[in-house]
């Protein structure tokens, strides 16, 4: 296993259809979290950036896990969370918690090979913001 694959992290996908919020414990990731800077007009906006990776040998994408966009993630073993719970389990509220912009599923010679999941949110805990912004 790749040396970099050293995390833990805890997804939560919400189910409208059922009001259930699932939560999966992922082993053996990479996240990566850091500072951005976006100078604009105004001045210079900060935020927290993040970066989840996910090979296909630690999990299988849409097997064992769900991702999607407007989903939540948690490093380390996060908390279970109930439908009732799930508006305010955002970054303004918790420090530890991420919600998911974007997930780009990689292959490599034809097949399934690792899952990118990235997001970037205001120092404030505003919530999730443009990367092309």
């Amino acid at each position: 296993m790749n040396k970099l694959c050293c995390d833990t992290v805890t997804l939560y996908h919400p189910d409208k259809a059922t009001q259930t919020v699932r939560r999966t414990v992922l082993h053996r990731v990479v996240w990566q979290q850091g500072g951005r800077a976006v100078p604009d007009v105004g001045g210079t906006r900060l935020g927290v950036a993040m970066l989840l990776v996910v090979l296909e040998k630690a999990a299988r994408f849409g097997i064992d896990y769900t991702l999607a966009p407007g989903d939540r993630l948690c490093l380390g073993v996060g908390p279970a969370v109930s439908w009732a719970d799930w508006p305010g389990f955002v970054p303004a509220a918790r420090s530890d918690t991420v919600v998911v912009q974007y997930v780009l599923p990689m292959r490599r010679h034809g097949r399934p090979h690792h899952v990118e999941a990235g997001a970037w949110w205001s120092a404030g805990g505003t919530g999730v913001r443009s990367l092309t912004r």
